[in-house]
């Protein structure tokens, strides 16, 4: 089977977490899969046997070995960077040279990247000068960044694939739709007895996160309700959401914790009731950044009370939480109090519901057995 080679610059703890559950399911398949990174990583564990990591030296004045040693890519360098209209051409060169002599020494047929533009343009530019095939994850928060280029992107991929159905490009029909998965032998769900809720937002604190909505939702709802809303993250609207919860009183119910590191939140997201993200549109997605704890959640038994726009139904099902439109406080606050009402079991038998369907769409080994044959039939 083909040696696959993941290039990421990630510095992120779930970004690369979810990149080494990937690479690890796919040696499991029978890949050997290395890590191509210029990020010296700390504390990785619990790698494959035929995983490894790389390192690729960060692109200098002094690395200008790849110019030499590729000089007959360079036609091939100049055109891309014409074309893309990219980053400063010393440096688009030097590191896209730099990764196709690393692919070359290790003898790697494909390259995987998780699109970010930046890398991207590196691992097109590195595929094609060592001939070996290339994919990219169009995830969810690559749409709001790309803009005008991201159809000419699309083409120059061998394997273009999207994480959601409904943020696949219009015009464009050879992009794959996988979702990327998760090692679900991680998340151990939690019994829950408590009838008093605690629920728990992640992601970034912006506009389109829907916590204003949030707020004046709880604002609405009788006092006498035992309910609690923890809120993990940072943005530019946090500020002014303390001082509006402040002036609803709401201050003993929600609480900003600001951002927590991935340990803590893995370790604690269990023992909440629910996982609440009511995004204003599709588009508020990207914004919010939050898909992959919506989704760590699920597998840890969580509900999720979230807005019934075409990306939520595509990661959750109608038996998996709650739903309301968007944008809506009367329709939030009915969803919350309909939620609150639900016996400590029927809640329960949602959690259930939310692990099994994360099981079904979310599992990391089945989405890499699909990327590795659409891969093998490059």
């Amino acid at each position: 089977m083909k040696h696959i080679g993941i290039y990421t610059t990630s510095k992120q703890p779930s970004a690369v977490a979810m990149i080494l559950n990937e690479a690890n399911a796919l040696a499991e398949i029978g890949h050997r899969v290395t890590v191509l990174t210029p990020v010296r990583y700390k504390n990785i564990r619990n790698l494959h046997k035929s995983v490894s990591i790389t390192y690729v030296a960060k692109a200098s004045l002094l690395s200008t070995t790849p110019f030499f040693a590729s000089f007959s890519d360079l036609g091939t360098c100049y055109s891309m960077w014409k074309q893309l209209k990219c980053q400063n051409f010393y440096s688009f060169v030097s590191k896209g040279l730099m990764l196709a002599e690393k692919l070359k020494q290790l003898d790697i047929q494909h390259l995987h990247c998780i699109f970010n533009q930046h890398d991207y343009y590196v691992s097109l530019l590195g595929s094609k000068c060592a001939d070996a095939s290339l994919s990219s994850f169009w995830d969810v928060s690559s749409y709001g960044r790309v803009e005008k280029h991201t159809q000419k992107l699309v083409e120059q991929c061998d394997l273009p694939l999207v994480e959601l159905e409904c943020q696949r490009l219009a015009a464009d029909e050879q992009t794959l739709v996988l979702n990327r998965g998760l090692d679900l032998s991680k998340y151990k769900p939690y019994e829950r007895n408590k009838t008093a809720l605690h629920l728990v937002f992640i992601g970034n604190i912006v506009d389109e996160s829907g916590l204003k909505v949030i707020l004046s939702a709880f604002a609405d709802l009788p006092s006498r309700l035992d309910v609690k809303l923890d809120i993990i993250g940072e943005g530019p609207i946090k500020k002014a959401l303390v001082n509006d919860l402040i002036r609803k009183r709401l201050n003993r119910k929600v609480h900003f914790l600001g951002n927590k590191s991935r340990k803590w939140i893995l370790k604690k997201l269990p023992q909440y009731s629910a996982i609440v993200s009511p995004y204003c549109s599709n588009g508020s997605i990207a914004q919010v950044d939050n898909i992959t704890y919506i989704k760590e959640a699920m597998a840890s038994g969580l509900p999720v009370l979230t807005s019934n726009i075409a990306a939520c139904k595509e990661i959750t099902s109608s038996n998996t939480g709650m739903k309301c439109p968007p944008n809506s406080i009367t329709a939030m606050s009915n969803m919350l109090t309909a939620f609150m009402q639900l016996s400590t079991y029927h809640r329960h038998l949602l959690g259930q519901n939310a692990r099994k369907y994360a099981e079904e769409n979310f599992n990391v080994k089945h989405q890499s057995r699909a990327l590795s044959r659409w891969i093998q039939a490059l």
